[in-house]
């Protein structure tokens, strides 16, 4: 087991990527349902369709669309754009087509590689609306009528090496086109240069303490900046790759046994209510040890943290009284240890065993963990390191480290950048503990929207400071906690400013909320849109069989009940912030209905609109 963190001298993405494959060619680099791929097999088939992607005529600096899913073939191709000297403009084949083709013609594409002949299908049917759309290549053969991957590899086979490539890709060489999904309006074109993914593969692995005998899963869209800059560092630390999807996601991470899984707070989110259902299917006897034990570790937890430091605080204490503090939490957690060892190896011996005994992090990012989530796994002593940032940051900017994770923030500053909290009207830095919106400056930062020089500098000051839009407020130990995004803030017709994440973090504490979406702009209450949980309810309601989510928003007696449980769990927040009314929701929130982003954060907009009636029905109207 080594550590393996190329110097900062190699900069760009193909570079550090020629240097794994000369350390180690024969090493496995992926792994699916096919078999391994070493990551000497993974350069010579990228150099192979780089050369195959110039045969098409694909110059240098041109964008390259790339309407796939996560695969071996997905990373393969993105090097070869790369190793090309192309630019990717790269979506998911979630993405309706109608809509990815208009992305195409922004970008001005004129060679797309596809995942298969079902999005190829797809994207002939809306070609009309891209007459400089010139070639679609499929990157799965099997189906294919057209050009394959396979195919420009044959052909460009012979040519210049991956590393012979890779010397050519300069630093401030534009890598790629990535379209925002779009939480808060149209997409944007986020620009990023190979400038800002060396920053990350600088200084991500030494925090994730990585060895390169380590496995990653992969779950994520690859698309999507954050799985992508995962993939890119688990690879070039000469790691292996395995690929799962959701079906398989529960049976691979407890036979794979990886140490790190990329994911998104919704993943953990399952985890946690299939926990909490089978304790509600079993005995009175055994939920009772549950709660006793949970309750026991999770003191210890807090205790041990506080000890150490890594407790969040809001208030900073002289040195005699810390020490005094912190004296008194580790006596608290030896005092505990014996208790909680024994809950570890009766009550979540089995729970761990799921998720594999080389877990070192489950590496959050994307959305917002629930606090009570976040606390239980902190507890079982299943490390979830969180981190934050956008597309427009390429895209960590906080992480919680193995060596520093802080429950209830979202980490710490990473190396090389600059971060502030600033008051959203005056723009004047602001103090610990402070809430105002989230500014940063560095080698992370995007340069700037596709052909959007207006909303550029919108966000973007002549100084370099990139305006997040997201709220949060930072501890005097420098931990960043995350409030909201600034344009979601909803405001009361009495003029209070409310931050729905914040509010919809405590509804989903209930057993009894699948999913919720918070509003209320320009009224005098707050309501909650929620889709409950079937069992869970039919269990509180005594039903022999649970209801669909349209029987249940049918039932007067549904609603009273969560409306009950909103005004109980949101009683303890400021009284602006209290739940009064709620509205059910007659089905899921989801991907294909717009209402998600492929990383499952809610568009408030598109909610807003196609849930107009329900608002109305929810104030009475």
């Amino acid at each position: 087991m080594a550590h393996v963190h190329p110097p900062p001298a190699v900069p760009t993405v193909p570079a550090w990527f020629a240097q794994a494959g000369a350390r180690a060619p024969g090493k496995v680099a992926l792994r699916d349902r096919q078999g391994t791929v070493t990551m000497g097999e993974v350069l010579e088939q990228a150099a192979a369709l780089a050369a195959g992607l110039e045969r098409l005529r694909v110059a240098h600096a041109e964008p390259v669309g790339f309407y796939a899913d996560n695969s071996r073939r997905w990373i393969v191709a993105d090097l070869a754009i790369q190793a090309a000297g192309a630019v990717s403009v790269p979506r998911g084949t979630d993405t309706p087509a109608e809509e990815f083709i208009l992305l195409l013609r922004h970008a001005g594409v004129r060679t797309v590689l596809v995942h298969g002949a079902r999005a190829a299908q797809a994207l002939e049917a809306v070609r009309s609306a891209h007459p400089g759309l010139r070639e679609i290549v499929c990157l799965e053969p099997e189906g294919a009528t057209g050009r394959t991957a396979d195919d420009l590899q044959r052909e460009g086979r012979g040519g210049a090496s991956f590393s012979e490539r890779a010397v050519r890709v300069r630093l401030d060489d534009l890598a790629t086109i990535i379209y925002t999904s779009g939480t808060t309006g149209r997409p944007k074109g986020v620009m990023l240069a190979q400038s800002n993914f060396a920053h990350q593969l600088r200084v991500l692995p030494a925090l994730l303490d990585i060895d390169d005998d380590e496995t990653f899963l992969s779950l994520l869209p690859p698309w999507h900046i954050f799985e992508r800059i995962v993939e890119y560092v688990a690879l070039t630390q000469g790691c292996c790759l395995a690929y799962t999807d959701q079906r398989h996601f529960r049976d691979d991470l407890a036979a794979l046994e990886p140490s790190f899984v990329p994911s998104v707070p919704r993943i953990w989110e399952t985890v946690y209510q299939r926990v909490q259902k089978s304790l509600a299917e079993g005995s009175a006897l055994r939920r009772g040890l549950f709660r006793g034990a949970t309750a026991v570790a999770s003191a210890r937890a807090f205790a041990w943290d506080r000890a150490r430091g890594h407790a969040l605080q809001w208030r900073r204490h002289s040195p005699p009284v810390e020490g005094l503090l912190r004296g008194g939490a580790l006596l608290l957690a030896g005092l505990a240890l014996p208790l909680d060892r024994l809950a570890h190896r009766v009550v979540f011996r089995r729970l761990r065993a799921l998720v594999g005994r080389r877990l070192k992090g489950a590496i959050s990012g994307g959305g917002l963990m629930p606090h009570h989530i976040d606390r239980f796994f902190r507890a079982i002593e299943l490390p979830v390191l969180v981190g934050y940032g956008l597309t427009e940051t390429s895209p960590v900017l906080t992480l919680r480290s193995p060596r520093r994770n802080v429950v209830g923030s979202i980490g710490r500053v990473v190396p090389e950048v600059e971060l502030e909290v600033r008051d959203p009207e005056t723009g004047q830095r602001l103090a610990s503990g402070e809430v105002g919106v989230v500014f940063t400056r560095g080698p992370q930062v995007m340069r700037g929207y596709f052909q959007e020089p207006e909303l550029t500098a919108r966000v973007l000051d002549a100084q370099g400071w990139f305006n997040t839009g997201d709220l949060g407020a930072l501890t005097p130990s420098g931990d960043l906690c995350f409030r909201g995004r600034a344009k979601e803030t909803i405001v009361l017709s009495g003029g209070e400013n409310v931050e729905p994440s914040h509010v919809e973090e405590a509804l989903l504490a209930s057993p009894l909320v699948e999913q919720v979406v918070v509003v209320g702009q320009d009224r005098k209450v707050l309501a909650a849109l929620v889709l409950p949980r079937a069992e869970e309810l039919a269990q509180a309601l005594g039903l022999q069989a649970p209801l669909t989510p349209s029987e249940a928003a049918a039932r007067p007696a549904v609603r009273e009940l969560l409306r009950a449980e909103a005004v109980r769990l949101t009683a303890r927040l400021k009284p602006f912030e209290r739940v009064a009314r709620v509205a059910l929701l007659p089905a899921p929130l989801d991907v294909a209905g717009g209402c998600l982003t492929p990383t499952l954060k809610v568009r408030r907009h598109v909610v807003a609109q196609r849930c107009a009636a329900l608002i109305e029905e929810a104030y009475g109207g």
